[in-house]
């Protein structure tokens, strides 16, 4: 924290906040800066006036934050985001060589978590050995989105009444589609699809 001291005044009453006295929008650019949604939510521990701002960046990216609470940190974020970035960790047991493994309902419910920030670029990435087998999970509507990234074993499908208005880029890794045809006939305007298979256990 930048603070210098006041002439005649004691070492701690004579020192001056500036940084904390920026408006949002100049300490929200300074959070950008990081470059991770929770090393900016750690800002936190700076001042009061820092809680809860880095809800307000427009590029949001997670790594490091264990499942459990990604939804929640993911909930608070400011709708009509830019990017939302998602690398979910590998657990600690499986780490360790002992058997635990991600939790697909977790997954899905992030997934619609995510949905709901309504983001421009989506990119979500959960690493293949730290899931038994492959996440059956629907795909829900990110109407505003652009680019949308997919990189695990997803089996996806796409309910009725889903569409991507304005998708330009698909890219799945991955990932298997129950209805190819259906999900690129509610892609009106994609241009890019790149659809690449991989093993089960990768590095992640």
């Amino acid at each position: 924290m930048d603070c210098i001291e006041r002439p005649g005044l004691g070492s701690h009453r004579g020192r001056v906040d500036r940084i904390s006295a920026l408006s949002d929008d100049l300490l929200v650019l300074l959070l950008a800066r990081l470059r991770c949604a929770a090393a900016a939510a750690r800002t936190s521990v700076l001042s009061r006036r820092w809680r809860g701002l880095w809800t307000h960046l427009r590029q949001i990216v997670f790594r490091g934050v264990a499942l459990p609470f990604l939804e929640a940190a993911a909930g608070r974020v400011s709708p009509a985001v830019s990017l939302l970035e998602i690398h979910v960790p590998v657990p600690v047991p499986v780490l360790a060589g002992r058997l635990a493994w991600l939790e697909p309902a977790g997954i899905r419910s992030l997934l619609c978590a995510a949905a709901r920030t309504a983001p421009e670029e989506f990119v979500l990435v959960v690493p293949r050995r730290s899931i038994q087998c492959a996440i059956d999970a629907d795909l829900p509507c990110f109407h505003r989105a652009t680019s949308i990234v997919l990189d695990s074993l997803f089996l996806l499908r796409v309910p009725d009444g889903v569409e991507f208005p304005v998708l330009e880029t698909l890219s799945l890794t991955g990932c298997i589609v129950v209805d190819l045809d259906a999900l690129l006939s509610r892609c009106p305007r994609l241009r890019v699809f790149r659809l690449k298979m991989s093993r089960f256990y990768s590095d992640g």
